[in-house]
């Protein structure tokens, strides 16, 4: 979980969270230069399965989810916002899944729409922002991978791993895309398992990009994706 100002939903999130892991498991929340009482809020749980890392300044969503991943220590990897709600059954399904298919390295779900209160303003959020797609030009284009609802394997990530220079390639697309790079097998559940808050503070999604943003964006995201694959060519020639 990447943390920012979030003081008024994380102890929620938080909570939807640790009800559903088991004792063994862990959750990272790299809090990233907060001013408000996010990290005191974090820390009054006082959860032994909390790892609370804290950036001295703001560096960005995408850095702070590449500080949390990095010291994730599970096979399987959930990405959370800190301003969501987990539904009682996301856990439970994403690892069935997971079980049942050693060859699946992401998932993917729906997610309802809730307003700032949790009242529900959208049954389903793909509904919303059109049919989820995994193939890499789809998301080069318009990312299509929505963070707050993915999980992945270990082994995926540490491909994923580090993020692209920059901060403003997304690390749910960057995520995304490297699967479909290294042929890795995606699964999208149609159910919602997330409840997805959108409010004032939201850090994405609240601004519709300029042509020149969005541009600039995806000239970003192609070349860490060239990069990716120079590197991984190098460390097994022919893959290229």
């Amino acid at each position: 979980m990447a943390a920012y100002q979030g003081e008024l939903y994380i102890t929620a999130q938080l909570r939807s969270i640790l009800t559903q892991i088991s004792d063994t498991d862990e959750v990272i929340v790299a809090d990233d230069g907060s001013t408000d009482r996010t990290r005191d809020e974090v820390l009054a749980l006082n959860d032994p399965r909390i790892l609370l890392l804290r950036n001295a300044r703001n560096r960005g969503v995408l850095r702070a989810f590449e500080a949390a991943l990095s010291r994730a220590s599970g096979e399987i990897i959930f990405l959370s916002d800190q301003d969501d709600l987990w539904l009682p059954s996301k856990v439970k399904r994403v690892l069935d899944e997971f079980a049942g298919d050693p060859d699946l390295m992401l998932i993917a779900s729906d997610a309802t729409l809730i307003a700032e209160d949790g009242t529900e303003i959208g049954n389903s959020f793909y509904a919303q922002r059109g049919k989820f797609r995994a193939g890499l030009w789809p998301n080069v284009l318009i990312g299509k991978f929505h963070g707050c609802t993915m999980a992945l394997r270990s082994t995926l990530l540490r491909e994923a791993l580090p993020f692209p220079y920059g901060n403003e390639v997304h690390h749910d697309t960057w995520i995304g895309c490297v699967n479909a790079l290294v042929g890795g097998k995606t699964k999208y559940i149609a159910e919602p398992l997330v409840a997805y808050r959108r409010h004032s503070t939201n850090v994405t999604g609240r601004f519709k990009l300029s042509n020149y943003v969005r541009l600039r964006v995806r000239l970003q995201l192609l070349c860490g994706l060239l990069s990716f694959r120079l590197r991984r060519a190098g460390r097994s020639p022919g893959l290229l």
